[in-house]
């Protein structure tokens, strides 16, 4: 009995190990390999932006033409790249929320705009150029999905879920992002996309006006629980990146944490030209409160009142960035400091970005084999 249990505890940690080394060897060849140059960007994601999007700047980043909305038909957008997102779309179906008693929203889902872009790239596609799966087309293109999964929990607490309540919804959200990939990997023949990861909502005017509790405030006035319920999410997606990865070697499943990138401009924001008394503060609201922000009356409604000197704010209402705050976002993310992985080749690669690579790879190696050694010898 006792050399049964050994030998299954072996077997676990050699699983574990080739499992480790697996995803070791896997991020290796992706921090050498160079990601780009691209000739055009298609998005899907929330269209609530009043000016710009993420995409806009990213494509910027990257020397691509913004992608234009689906809308506008033609040849030459489609070439250049397009968006397909959508004002207030969600992740899930309208099923999803009435079985977890919520009112599903009026606006589409992610899931439809896949579905559009499938629709338009077969048909538009086909009829100018033979652009099936071995097009020439998309594998030269990046496919960018912000922030899957942000309305849906936006939509629960709206409808009074509580933060433990919101967190048993993030396995089917993630998994329903997963397949989504997987959907453009295997019906569009898509060759690298790029996913982010969900802002820390605990920082956000509205949805600390939602949970306005004292006792859950950290250092940096965010709420602790719903920064926490954040990172629930973005450890979930990293899980099904990490596993797509590996069934589809050939295909790079680029990882945009928005999380650490937004908490590295909170961190420095007097050097980039934001006040800290605007901190938590909506440009675009009303209430005069701490966030200046009022459920009842949002931007764009009679009465409510824009400030004065945008450029100070981090937040436009209360829900989204101001257009000077996305751009710090995205420069950040693109900073080679870890916040995209693996990096994108933004012009040309030095030496020196390449030992970066490297260096972090030598320390995940590092960290695995403690670990191995710390299952070996309990």
């Amino acid at each position: 009995m006792g050399a049964s249990v050994c030998i299954s505890h072996r077997f676990v940690v050699l699983v574990f190990i080739f499992t480790c080394l697996l995803y070791v060897v896997s991020s290796f060849s992706l921090a050498k390999e160079a990601i780009g140059p691209f000739n055009s960007i298609y998005s899907f994601g929330n269209g609530d932006s009043s000016s710009s999007s993420a995409a806009d700047h990213i494509a910027a980043t990257l020397s691509l033409p913004a992608p234009q909305p689906y809308t506008q038909r033609g040849t030459e957008f489609f070439e250049s790249g397009l968006s397909f997102a959508t004002p207030g779309a969600t992740i899930m179906k309208p099923f999803f929320f009435l079985k977890n008693g919520i009112s599903p929203p009026p606006q589409s889902h992610d899931l439809s705009q896949i579905s559009t872009f499938m629709k338009f790239f077969y048909e538009d596609c086909f009829s100018f150029h033979d652009c099936g799966r071995n097009n020439k087309v998309l594998p030269k293109a990046l496919i960018f999905m912000d922030q899957p999964g942000i309305n849906d929990y936006k939509h629960a607490f709206l409808h009074g879920k509580s933060i433990s309540e919101a967190s048993h919804l993030v396995p089917e959200v993630v998994e329903t992002i997963k397949n989504s990939i997987e959907r453009l990997i295997n019906e569009a023949g898509a060759k690298t996309l790029m996913v982010s990861g969900i802002l820390p909502v605990g920082c956000f005017p509205g949805f600390r006006t939602l949970f306005p509790e004292g006792d859950s405030i950290g250092k940096n006035r965010c709420h602790k629980g719903l920064n926490m319920f954040s990172k629930l999410h973005n450890d979930h997606l990293w899980q099904a990146i990490l596993e797509l990865r590996l069934k589809y070697p050939d295909v790079h499943i680029i990882y945009a944490d928005y999380y650490k990138a937004f908490m590295a401009v909170l961190k420095n924001h007097v050097f980039l030209g934001f006040k800290t008394k605007n901190l938590m503060k909506a440009c675009c609201g009303s209430g005069n409160g701490l966030f200046n922000f009022d459920m009842q009356k949002k931007c764009g409604e009679e009465g409510v009142a824009v400030c004065s000197n945008r450029a100070s704010y981090l937040h436009w209402d209360g829900f989204r960035l101001t257009p000077e705050a996305l751009e710090n976002l995205i420069d950040t993310l693109f900073s080679k400091k870890g916040f995209v992985f693996p990096e994108l080749k933004v012009g040309e690669e030095t030496a020196e970005a390449d030992t970066r690579h490297h260096s972090r790879i030598h320390a995940r190696v590092g960290d695995i084999s403690s670990v191995i050694r710390h299952l070996l010898f309990v």
